[in-house]
């Protein structure tokens, strides 16, 4: 019998496979200059209208930016001024991208902890979270952007730092436009992500090989809810082989999107996947290439 095609969207990150377009380039932050910054971010931006021309090109409904795409813009020696000549750039890019229906999101590193018990880090992940969410702004503030965030490290007592991180973010209620949880790997699975994304009215992001390997009781229907009148993300990668626990392969394995399309179920048209494979876009025109 033959598979019945879905209608899954794709999401592309960072770059195109041999990096002849990104929007990731950064440098040592020992070169960190308002001339450094301004040139390589001039680079990024110049390079996200084609990476979204090849997106629409080859029907991938979403793109996330590099975090690099402005180095450094959230470090206490990154001058605020330079934001100056940086929002000009912002602009053209914008305006060159407007009307693609392509999504964007941006995935800010795993340093960023909402729920840690020392207020230095917390300042610091807020640092860099207002960075991505100025990012989103300025490149059209749609209300479909997302903002992927990991609950972060336990330290040591799950329920304690899920506590902190609903207070530190009602605390902060601008978060709640773009910012979306997904479950992780080691710390936080996808019941106990769920649960802080419920608690603090935002969508949970659910990433099927993290739940493979730190499993937990959940059903898409939930998970769904969370995002209110937004389209939910997803998150698949495979196993790479021989490496260690947890390593992306280079392709996304069939059956692991076979597993996917189970989960979904009736909701498989009407999501947003990202492809998180090393082939990137290669991987996601195999994936097309399928009858599902």
């Amino acid at each position: 019998m033959e598979k019945k095609a879905t209608q899954v969207r794709f999401g592309l990150f960072c770059s195109l496979r041999d990096n002849a377009h990104s929007t990731n380039r950064t440098f040592r932050l020992a070169s960190l200059s308002r001339e450094r910054v301004v040139q390589t971010a001039r680079q990024n931006l110049e390079d996200l209208p084609p990476l979204i021309d090849y997106c629409v090109r080859h029907d991938i409904g979403m793109f996330r930016l590099g975090n690099a795409i402005v180095p450094f813009a959230s470090h206490i020696g990154f001058d605020p001024a330079w934001w100056e000549e940086l929002e000009p750039l912002f602009e053209t890019a914008r305006h060159r991208i407007e009307g693609s229906g392509v999504r964007l999101s941006i995935h800010p590193g795993q340093f960023i902890q909402l729920g840690s018990p020392r207020s230095e880090v917390v300042e610091a992940s807020l640092r860099e979270l207002a960075y991505a969410h100025r990012v989103l702004q300025l490149l059209g503030d749609n209300p479909q952007g997302v903002i992927t965030l990991h609950v972060g490290a336990a330290h040591g007592d799950h329920h304690a730092t899920m506590a902190r991180f609903i207070q530190t973010f009602h605390a902060n209620d601008w978060l709640g436009r773009f910012l979306a949880l997904e479950n992780d790997e080691f710390h936080f699975c996808a019941g106990q992500t769920l649960e802080v994304a419920n608690a603090c009215g935002i969508g949970m992001i659910f990433d099927i090989f993290h739940h493979s390997i730190n499993p937990s009781e959940v059903c898409f229907k939930t998970i769904k809810a969370s995002w209110g009148v937004k389209r939910p993300k997803l998150h698949i990668s495979s196993q790479a082989p021989g490496g260690k626990r947890g390593m992306h392969a280079d392709w996304i394995d069939p059956e692991d999107f076979e597993s996917l399309l189970r989960f979904l179920g009736d909701d498989a048209r009407n999501v947003d996947v990202m492809i998180e494979a090393k082939a990137k876009e290669d991987a996601i025109a195999a994936l097309q290439s399928q009858k599902w």
